[in-house]
Order: structure tokens, then sequence, then C-alpha cells
């Protein structure tokens, strides 16, 4: 028996690896890294910096509310972007997705493993009391 459960919310489609798109364990919610992937696995505005750090938190939204929590949960992210020139228009939609709230996070310049992906996103949130 395990202290951590794993969910993969439908809405999202099936995982397309081996992998849980979130555990639950000791009062903590761990994100796998989303990306602007859509319910058939479709990569969804290939290339765009900006859509897909929207659609990609979108993403993680859902995954939060099915155990009562927000983005304003969230207090740390690891995000992955295949070109610093994508920083700007991510900033911009990061921005906006999280006008208040500053969770800390690290970016990272790397290779993503579908093409048309230019933005990934892993997140640790603390569960509400």
């Amino acid at each position: 028996m395990s202290n951590v459960e794993t969910y993969n919310p439908q809405s999202l489609g099936p995982a397309i690896m081996p992998y849980s798109n979130a555990a639950v364990a000791n009062g903590f919610i761990f994100i796998a890294g989303q990306v602007a992937l859509d319910p058939e696995a479709k990569v969804v505005a290939p290339g765009d910096p900006y859509e897909q750090t929207k659609y990609t938190l979108l993403r993680i939204k859902t995954i939060l509310a099915e155990k009562g929590a927000t983005l304003n949960d969230i207090a740390s992210t690891t995000v992955y972007i295949t070109d610093l020139a994508h920083l700007p228009r991510y900033n911009e939609a990061w921005s906006e997705v999280f006008p208040d709230h500053r969770p800390a996070r690290a970016t990272l310049v790397a290779g993503l493993l579908i093409e048309g992906l230019v933005v990934e996103i892993t997140a640790i949130a603390v569960l509400p009391s």
C-alpha cells in the first residue's frame, strides 16, 4: 500500500506515456510535466509559446481543481522552453494567468519530446486545508 495517490483527469485525455498526470502525498500535489496537447493528444498551437503556455496552465488548473486546489495554491514550478527567443511571449502569457500570485519558478531551455511543442510545465501545489 502506498501513501501516494496518483490520478489522471479524464477530461485531459489519456497520458501518452506510462506516468500519472499528478500525485498527491503529504498535503502536496505534484504535477507531471504538462504540455499543450488536446484530449486527442494533438499539439495545440504548434510553435506558439504564448498560446501553449496558456493552454498548459489551463491543464494544470484542471488537475488542481480535481483536488479542490487552484493555481494560487502552486508553490513552485519548473518550466522548459525550447528556445530562449520564446521567453518574452511565454512571460506575457504567464503574467496574464498569474497577475498577482508569483509561485517560485525555474525556467530552462530544453528539447521537448513531440514536434511543435515549445513549453512544458511541472508544478508543486499545496492542498487547501
